[in-house]
């Protein structure tokens, strides 16, 4: 296991987080496929062996999807865990169907974009594209949504600071079709090849997410 995994694997395996029991299906069916049910409260000796198979598994697939990722300075990835009180934001896309996504960031970046951006909407949204590095053709980038962790709340996450990116980050994909490793090069590609994005900001990574907690909201 990579050092990232091992720092997650002693989070999940620490203890069963409430808040992600009660609010996260993908959460619930790690712990019934490890024999705990649906609703657990702690860990019985007759699974605590199947329970750390099943957390170092979804360790090893969250560290590998962040390392996988590219998008966070190597020296200041480490996994920590979340207390509440604390709010955290993301930016998604409008009409997307996907599942929440699980690149986050701090109240602390939303004081300094409100600070440093003002109170309009479109306005906020450019300056966080900016210092998140959210390529263009990642994501329309149109949605804010929000999640609290009330007091003594506790979820495993991943810290780290954003790279800076291209305007355009075009990666080969599989063509579901032909079977062929193809790239997606937008219109205006070449016009905005070398343009950046800042980068920088630190970014949460949720492998586990209260989904049933996440709100949409118009502006920071």
């Amino acid at each position: 296991m990579s050092d990232l995994a091992e720092q997650l694997f002693g989070l999940y395996t620490a203890e069963i987080y409430p808040v992600l029991v009660n609010n996260d299906p993908l959460y619930q069916r790690s712990l019934a496929k490890a024999g705990l049910g649906w609703q657990p409260r702690s860990v019985p000796a007759a699974q605590r062996a199947s329970f750390e198979a099943e957390m170092k598994m979804q360790a090893w697939l969250a560290a590998r999807r962040v390392e996988e990722a590219k998008s966070l300075v190597p020296g200041t990835i480490r996994a920590k865990l979340l207390t509440g009180r604390v709010t955290l934001y993301r930016v998604s896309q409008q009409k997307s169907r996907a599942p929440i996504g699980i690149w986050w960031f701090t109240d602390k970046v939303a004081e300094r974009c409100r600070a440093e951006a003002g109170a309009d909407g479109a306005k906020q949204l450019e300056w966080l594209r900016n210092v998140l590095a959210v390529c263009f053709n990642w994501s329309t980038f149109d949605r804010i949504e929000r999640i609290a962790l009330r007091e003594g709340e506790k979820i495993p996450a991943i810290l780290g600071r954003g790279l800076p990116m291209p305007h355009y980050k075009a990666d080969p994909f599989i063509d579901r079709k032909t079977g062929q490793r193809v790239v997606s090069i937008p219109d205006d590609y070449w016009q905005k090849k070398g343009q950046m994005l800042l980068g920088g900001e630190l970014q949460i990574v949720l492998p586990w997410i209260p989904v049933h907690r996440v709100f949409t909201t118009s502006h920071l």
